[in-house]
């Protein structure tokens, strides 16, 4: 199953690189951010079946992020959690292993695929249970070997 999501983001990287020679970065990037709005909003309505009314807004936020990197294909686990925050382990990602795939140099680039990509997708689905959950970047992977740390957390009111 892992190979077969990792072919789908294999097309998905091209695409978006023929997007970017076509049209510009800030183009493609744009058009990014359109799909993942749409994205956002399919996967929040499917979402809202199965994730209890009476959970805490930080529960809330990590069955989002498990569903959607798990759906993706991802291994995540917890690696720390606190009142305030959950941090996730992303050891076997689809994602970076369809960049290495293609010849993009992950270990340079990778930081702007969870940053332009990955994240925001996350993040517009996250904000549409509630705005004040936040997802950042811990840690990037450099190598294949490597992992990333992500936290979600709850900003402030």
């Amino acid at each position: 199953m892992f190979e077969g999501i990792k072919r789908s983001y294999v097309l998905l990287v091209l695409l978006l690189m023929e997007v970017i020679e076509e049209l510009g970065t800030d183009r493609g990037i744009e058009m990014l951010q359109t799909a993942v709005e749409r994205q956002a909003s399919t996967l929040a309505n499917e979402l809202r079946r199965s994730i209890c009314s009476d959970m805490e807004p930080l529960e809330v936020g990590e069955a989002v992020y498990h569903n959607f990197m798990e759906g993706a294909g991802a291994e995540v686990t917890i690696h720390e959690r606190d009142e305030d925050s959950v941090t996730f382990m992303v050891r076997r990602c689809p994602f970076y292993e369809a960049f290495l795939e293609v010849g993009v140099d992950c270990g340079y680039f990778l930081g702007g695929l969870c940053s332009n990509l990955t994240l925001p997708s996350i993040q517009a689905i996250l904000s549409r249970f509630n705005p004040r959950l936040k997802l950042e970047t811990v840690l990037v992977r450099e190598t294949a070997e490597e992992l990333c740390l992500e936290r979600l957390s709850l900003d402030e009111e």
